[in-house]
């Protein structure tokens, strides 16, 4: 569910919970517990019943309307959502993984093993290692990474009374890179948003800006002066061959 940004602990159980107190309203007994497999009414009682009361008691107290959407919201999965909550770590952090202790004595010995020509059994056991413990690391960084990122749209809404949303700069890192590795990408931004008026040399630039879209071949992308030579490394010493 994290990967639909859903954050917390919406188990499965609270699911057919949510389910079954929805069912409740709609539908008799029968038709609520053929649809949740249970058909002793006892266990919808001792384990479906919402841990918030569906009752506003203190406007009962009162003798007023009943309002229920505090009720509705303790109940439900809006307090499970958080909107843009990333579900993949970012490269940067990848990337610190594999400078992890545990990681780096098992690629050592990963390493050791192929040097000595073990068996292929050991050595499909040490990578199979090293897989398992990087996917461990990576779940418990993503979730750290998330538990940052609640914790930092939470301030947000709380600091601003919950006036404002608070700011996603996903899309903003996006161009941002994308700029970096497209120049021509930052160059036409700046031009389609301009209101000033624009020189000859800019709008040739533009037109062969707008062609380099066109032809690029965006199987890989290079950052500028980074591309292959003729298929080759452009680093003159190196001159090797290059595959997309």
């Amino acid at each position: 569910m994290r990967m639909s940004g859903y954050f917390g602990y919406a188990i499965v159980h609270a699911i057919r919970r949510y389910v079954g107190k929805k069912l409740n309203e709609r539908y008799t007994e029968a038709e609520r517990s053929q649809h949740i497999t249970q058909n002793d009414p006892r266990v919808y009682g001792q384990s479906y019943v919402a841990n918030t009361s569906s009752c506003d008691g203190r406007r009962a107290f009162l003798d007023e309307a009943a309002q229920h959407d505090h009720i509705q919201y303790f109940q439900g999965f809006g307090k499970f959502r958080e909107k843009g909550l990333p579900h993949t770590l970012p490269a940067e952090k990848k990337a610190a993984l594999d400078s992890n202790p545990q990681i780096i004595k098992l690629k050592d010995r990963l390493q050791q093993l192929e040097m000595e020509s073990a068996s292929a059994e050991d050595i499909r056991s040490a990578r199979n290692k090293v897989r398992g413990c990087r996917d461990s690391l990576e779940r418990v960084a993503l979730q750290e990474f998330q538990n940052q990122c609640v914790k930092d749209q939470r301030d947000w809404k709380i600091r601003t009374q919950g006036k404002e949303q608070a700011k996603d700069f996903t899309p903003t890192k996006l161009v941002q890179t994308l700029s970096k590795i497209m120049p021509e990408h930052s160059r036409l931004t700046k031009i389609l948003i301009s209101d000033q008026v624009i020189s000859e040399q800019e709008r040739k630039q533009a037109v062969i800006d707008l062609c380099s879209f066109i032809t690029r071949d965006y199987t890989v992308l290079y950052l500028p002066g980074e591309e292959p030579v003729n298929g080759t490394c452009p680093v003159e010493s190196c001159g090797k061959k290059m595959k997309g």
